[in-house]
C-alpha cells in the first residue's frame, strides 16, 4: 500500500515542513482554510498558491469552486482547472455540486467531491468519474454519526473503482490516522498541527538525544 498524504493548509511555509520530512504528495484547501490564512477567497489567491505549488514540485494542489449555483461552480472551476495542470478541483457535495463537477469531468477535470457524509454521495462520485471523495471524519463524530461505518461504506465502494480514492479529512490526532490506516484508508488530508506531530514520538526523540549524548561522551574519553 502506498500512502497518499496530503496538508490542508493555504500558507506555504506549512507545506515546507511535511514536504522537508519526504511525505507531502500534495496541498488541499478550501475557502475556510484560505480566509483563515488572512487571504481573500478570490482568483489571484489561487493563482498565488499555485505558483507557490509549482516552485516546489507538489505533485498535486486542491482547489475548492466558489458560487451559488451549478453555473457559478462551473466557472469557477473551470478557471481553477485552468491556472495548472496539476489542479484538482473541488466541489461540494449538494445538487448543485455534482451538477457542475460533472462537467467538469467531462471537460477533463480531476475533481475532488468534498463534505462527503455518505455512501449514496460516494456512489455518485463515482458515476461522473471523481478522482476523490473527501468525507470530514471528525465533524460525523462532532454530528453524532457513525463515522466509523459511514467511512467503511465510501471505502467499499470506492474499492470496486479503477480511479475513485477516498480522501479522509477533518483528521483532529495522530491517533485518529493510525486507526484509519490499520483500517485500510491510504489517502489523507491533515492540517497543519497534525502534519507537524505526525512522524514524531518523544521516545523517539529521547534515544536519538541517548545516540548523540553517547557519541559526544566517547569523545572525552
Amino acid at each position: 500500500m502506498t500512502y497518499r498524504l496530503f496538508i490542508d493548509s493555504a500558507k506555504p511555509q506549512e507545506w515546507d515542513l511535511a514536504r522537508a520530512r519526504g511525505w507531502l504528495h500534495g496541498v488541499t484547501t478550501n475557502p475556510l482554510i484560505i480566509q483563515r490564512a488572512g487571504l481573500r477567497v478570490e482568483l489571484a489567491t489561487a493563482r498565488d498558491l499555485v505558483e507557490a505549488a509549482k516552485e516546489r514540485a507538489l505533485a498535486e494542489i486542491q482547489l475548492q469552486v466558489t458560487g451559488h449555483g451549478a453555473e457559478e461552480m462551473l466557472a469557477s472551476g473551470r478557471a481553477l482547472r485552468a491556472l495548472w495542470g496539476h489542479v484538482t478541483v473541488k466541489v461540494p457535495a449538494t445538487a448543485a455540486g455534482f451538477a457542475a463537477a460533472t462537467q467538469l469531468i467531462r471537460d477533463g477535470a480531476h475533481v475532488t467531491i468534498t463534505a462527503c457524509y455518505s455512501a449514496q454521495q460516494t456512489m455518485l462520485a463515482a458515476a461522473i468519474g471523481a478522482r476523490y471523495v473527501a468525507p470530514y471524519y471528525a465533524r460525523m463524530l462532532d454530528a453524532g454519526l457513525d463515522a466509523d461505518e459511514r467511512l467503511d461504506a465510501m471505502q467499499r465502494i470506492a474499492g470496486q473503482q479503477q480511479n475513485l480514492s477516498v480522501l479522509v479529512a477533518s483528521i483532529r490526532s495522530v491517533d485518529q490516522l493510525e486507526t484509519l490506516a490499520r483500517r485500510g484508508f491510504d489517502t489523507f488530508t491533515l492540517s497543519a498541527p497534525i502534519a507537524a506531530a505526525f512522524g514524531q514520538t518523544a521516545e523517539s526523540d529521547a534515544a536519538a538525544a541517548d545516540f548523540m549524548k553517547a557519541a559526544e561522551d566517547s569523545l572525552k574519553s
